[in-house]
């Protein structure tokens, strides 16, 4: 009998707060619509590289600039659709912006993808067939290209191959050489694990060793421990939840999808089948020059793609349109949550004001 009410209990709270989902779901909706005549807010499904895939416009004047914004992973997109009618609401004054839920990842994640589709050189096709039906889609002639960490890496990537459809390119906490960033971060875990003075967890942050890793629950296992230490965020660590949370309350994503990427399925996936690729990506060997004005803007503690090797590649890089490296001196590896005024700021009156689109 107690085992039969306690059932009840547990689909009560179930149903409660599937119920509260909703009813937030559709608050949120209702406040952030977008209100101005020549306004958009649309949710599209598009075919890129013969898979569907999802894309979320958003902006109060469809005459601004365009930004595409590539989430990172790859595979997850935890700044992308979802997070869009929070993080976004001063840069929609100023630009149209474009989510996409990449190949394998969100909205755009579903088992019947075929592994060999899986490569950065299909993510870059792919990124540049979303910006050709962007041209199209909004009557304009070239886009802002915004990307962060695993998506830098189809980002910059990107504006090498088709610098003639770009206006800028910003890196935020761009991917540089993996092996190199695995190795930083290893050593940054063990120095702060001897500050601790705590033997077994020393200990257990040695036993992991140094790169190169075998699998992504060993990379998982590393990067648990430079979350720890600070290396991802400063300050309040609960804001990543928070973030999460978005999967379940943004309206663009179903209840199913959202507690699909929240398990990290779509993550899960894309890593394991770009693993090796991952591995080898040594950005400084394979791009030497680009053609568009071209930005990084890294957070001074970063730790999960070090600072450090962004400044080696920005000293070496030719940028005949310019460059310039910006550090935020307050973030690590999340400076458009850890210092959203300054990214904003950045974005609206130094990019976009210098680059002048027409």
């Amino acid at each position: 009998m107690v085992i039969k009410w306690l059932v009840y209990v547990l689909a009560f709270l179930l149903v409660l707060a599937v119920a509260s989902l909703l009813v937030y779901r559709s608050y949120l909706k209702h406040t952030t619509k977008i209100k101005s005549p020549n306004g958009i807010s649309s949710l599209e499904e598009i075919t890129l590289g013969e898979i569907k895939q999802w894309i979320f416009i958003r902006g109060e004047d469809i005459n601004n600039p365009v930004l595409v914004f590539l989430h990172g992973g790859p595979g997850a997109p935890l700044f992308g659709m979802s997070s869009s009618r929070k993080l976004d609401a001063v840069l929609i004054k100023h630009f149209t912006i474009v989510h996409w839920d990449q190949r394998g990842a969100g909205k755009s994640y579903h088992r019947n993808i075929p592994i060999k589709s899986m490569s950065f050189d299909r993510l870059v096709e792919d990124c540049n067939e979303l910006i050709d039906h962007i041209r199209k889609r909004l009557d304009v002639k070239k886009v802002f290209l915004v990307a962060h960490s695993g998506g830098s890496i189809i980002g910059i990537k990107t504006a090498y191959k088709y610098p003639e459809k770009i206006h800028a390119y910003v890196g935020v906490a761009q991917i540089i050489n993996d092996f190199e960033q695995q190795r930083i971060s290893y050593e940054y875990i063990v120095e702060e694990s001897a500050k601790t003075g705590d033997t077994k967890k020393i200990n257990t942050i040695k036993s992991l060793g140094p790169p190169p890793y075998e699998s992504t629950s060993e990379v998982n296992k590393k990067d648990n421990y430079v979350f720890k230490y600070g290396g991802v965020l400063r300050g309040s660590s609960y804001k990543i939840g928070l973030l999460a949370l978005n999967f379940l309350t943004s309206p663009e994503y179903s209840l199913s999808e959202g507690f699909a990427t929240i398990m990290n399925k779509g993550f899960a996936f894309t890593s394991d089948a770009m693993w090796d690729e991952m591995r080898s990506i040594n950005l400084t060997a394979e791009i030497k020059s680009v053609k568009v004005p071209t930005y990084f803007f890294e957070g001074k503690y970063d730790m999960a793609t070090p600072t450090i090797l962004v400044k080696s590649f920005y000293n070496v890089l030719d940028a005949e349109k310019g460059k310039k490296l910006i550090i935020f001196e307050n973030s690590a590896h999340l400076p458009m949550m850890e210092e959203k005024v300054k990214y904003e700021e950045f974005l609206i009156n130094h990019v976009l004001k210098e680059v002048r689109p027409n």
